[in-house]
């Protein structure tokens, strides 16, 4: 299996941060809009994936993917409430 970087060679960046290269971001944005059914879907692959995680990894890595997963959390939080305040 090949692994996904997920930083940018180029710019040290998070890979994964470009959302808009993503599949599922571009099947549910197809149509320009955000359904509740494809909110839905989303949250139940990502449910998905972390319960392979889940199964997968030992105490520790458990440990370090949950903060980088809280931490993932409060950034993107932070992004939006920021763009919030700069359309605003």
């Amino acid at each position: 299996m090949i692994r996904t970087p997920w930083f940018d060679e180029q710019t040290g960046e998070l890979a994964f941060q470009v959302v808009s290269r993503a599949d599922s971001w571009q099947l549910a944005l197809a149509d320009g809009v955000v359904t509740r059914e494809e909110l839905q879907t989303q949250t139940q692959s990502v449910t998905r994936l972390l319960r392979a995680i889940d199964e997968r990894v030992d105490d520790e890595v458990h440990n370090l993917i949950t903060e980088a997963l809280k931490e993932l959390s409060v950034l993107h939080a932070m992004q939006v409430f920021y763009a919030s305040e700069e359309a605003g």
